[in-house]
């Protein structure tokens, strides 16, 4: 199948009604029968990305306030325009109420001579679900410092990670059944791919394209192979060459003879790691478009199916003009989170 547009261009009866409440009340039972509660937890409040913390307000003011604000809204990596990582919300111990208490990310700090230890706490689900709720207890303001200078990173991470999971969650309720099964049936690729506005664009040998369009952002999602060669199939330059090599003949832009690249002028980032007990790398960029003025950010994963011996590589990508663009690549990331080779797939690709 041939893509005809562009990224661009995308862009009531008693006894039933008793059974049904029975069916409901035990659903809630065993829904709640693993953790203990047989009670509903709160719906937790405040949207994707937002963090309230609680400190006392001189506290906040100061040196610990500043390091603690600038940290969880340091500039996310590789975006075309600024946009913080986190927004924070900053609440006084006498202001923090309930509705505060079901935020969905909460830091609370306590700083206190009285605090015989420092203590660090992340608890999910405290108040509200879902939620992520984080103490952090110390004696001095020099022991909070020391402390947060060591736990800072693994802390934004708990919470960004926190919010793929809920998107992801979100995703997990409705599939688009057809197109998971020809990614498995015909490239022996296993993925989420929601129901809601992603459609199959393009289905070829080596190259698929599914997307999502919205009167003011794009998302895509790209999947192609080649032969593996090696491990230097996994070098920056190669990985590089081989995306633009892929754009340039499938992802056309606006105007007559314009195309999808990789921006050069900020190289990628690049990440390892290991999913299902495959070797993943994982490339974080900017891409642009040849012959027109569109760009937006990309992260690609590639990974060697063995059975086959090629090189897969799912790459999405967000096009929002002056828009913000951060949580629709975190909706991508929580989808990729579940790319993985299929080997149990009926059909091997060619």
């Amino acid at each position: 199948m041939q893509k005809n547009i562009t990224f661009a261009e995308k862009k009531d009866m008693k006894n039933l009604k008793y059974f049904l409440i029975l069916f409901l009340m035990v659903s809630v039972f065993l829904g709640c029968k693993d953790s203990g509660m047989l009670s509903l937890m709160p719906q937790s409040n405040g949207k994707c990305g937002e963090v309230v913390v609680v400190m006392k307000e001189n506290t906040w003011q100061g040196k610990i306030g500043d390091t603690v604000s600038s940290w969880l809204r340091q500039e996310v990596l590789i975006l075309p325009q600024y946009e913080p990582t986190l927004k924070v919300i900053y609440v006084k111990p006498q202001a923090y109420s309930q509705l505060f208490q079901k935020t969905r990310n909460v830091i609370f700090t306590d700083i206190n001579p009285d605090n015989k230890k420092t203590e660090i706490k992340i608890e999910t689900d405290k108040f509200a679900s879902p939620q992520i709720y984080i103490t952090v207890k110390t004696d001095s303001d020099s022991s909070f410092l020391n402390t947060w200078y060591k736990i800072e990173q693994y802390l934004l991470d708990t919470i960004v990670k926190s919010e793929q999971s809920r998107l992801l969650a979100g995703f997990q309720r409705t599939h688009n059944i057809l197109t998971e099964d020809a990614l498995k049936k015909g490239h022996n690729i296993d993925i989420l791919i929601p129901a809601a506005g992603f459609t199959l664009d393009v289905d070829s040998t080596h190259f698929v394209w599914i997307s999502k369009e919205t009167s003011s952002s794009s998302q895509g999602l790209l999947f192609f192979d080649f032969e593996y060669n090696g491990p230097k199939d996994f070098d920056m330059q190669n990985l590089v060459r081989r995306m633009d090599s892929v754009l340039c003949l499938n992802v056309p832009g606006p105007a007559q003879g314009s195309y999808m690249a990789i921006e050069k002028r900020v190289p990628p980032m690049k990440k390892e790691f290991a999913r299902n007990g495959n070797y993943v790398c994982e490339l974080r960029g900017l891409w642009e478009t040849e012959g027109d003025f569109m760009g937006g950010p990309f992260v690609s994963q590639s990974m060697v199916d063995t059975v086959n011996n090629r090189l897969i590589t799912a790459f999405s990508y967000v096009y929002g003009g002056k828009n913000d663009k951060k949580i629709l690549l975190w909706q991508l990331e929580a989808l990729m989170s579940t790319f993985k080779i299929n080997y149990d797939a009926k059909n091997t690709a060619d």
